[in-house]
């Protein structure tokens, strides 16, 4: 019966979604029967920290999701706008995704803004060092080797969307307004 599953819930910006959070989704499905995967400051594209739309990153992770084999029926991809207000972020979260029961972050400040409400658990992390997108990006960005860190269906949808290049504009707009804002 639908009321008995145990969901998890994933946040995460996914800029890109790569093999690490792929390691967490496996692990999530350890412990629940069902997943929420939200796409986080949703709102955001187009700056080197944030170069996916939240179109792009919803096909990332789909894509990676039938290429690992992983049942979709089981999953809900939910893009979430940032609230700034930190107070009623977790209320604004919860009114944006299904009923979930535990809540998968790593991050400190989070854990801190959910304590009492909800059972957090901190995921176990594979190579955290690689697999993350500040470093993705920087590997983007240098023309050194990323795909590896990606499923190969995300590697496909970045070179679609030509995100690499996408990557190197962005960083070379941010650091020339840092130049201007030096003057």
């Amino acid at each position: 019966m639908v009321d008995n599953l145990k969901r998890g819930l994933l946040v995460g910006r996914f800029q890109p979604f790569h093999k690490g959070h792929l390691f967490l989704v496996r692990q999530v499905f350890q412990d629940c029967d069902e997943l929420i995967v939200v796409i986080g400051s949703a709102q955001y594209n187009y700056t080197y920290t944030d170069p996916f739309t939240a179109g792009e990153r919803i096909m990332m992770i789909h894509a990676s999701f039938i290429e690992s084999g992983i049942d979709l029926k089981k999953c809900y991809i939910v893009p979430v706008v940032n609230d700034e207000n930190n107070a009623r972020w977790f209320c604004h979260l919860k009114s944006m995704v299904p009923h979930f029961d535990i809540l998968y972050s790593g991050n400190e400040f989070v854990t801190s803004l959910v304590s009492g409400n909800i059972k957090v658990l901190k995921p176990r992390f594979s190579k955290r060092r690689e697999y993350n997108g500040t470093n993705i990006r920087k590997l983007m960005s240098k023309s050194q080797s990323w795909k590896k860190l990606l499923p190969q269906s995300v590697a496909r949808i970045i070179e679609q969307v030509n995100g690499v290049t996408r990557i190197r504009f962005l960083l070379n707009e941010k650091l020339s307004e840092k130049e201007k804002n030096a003057v």
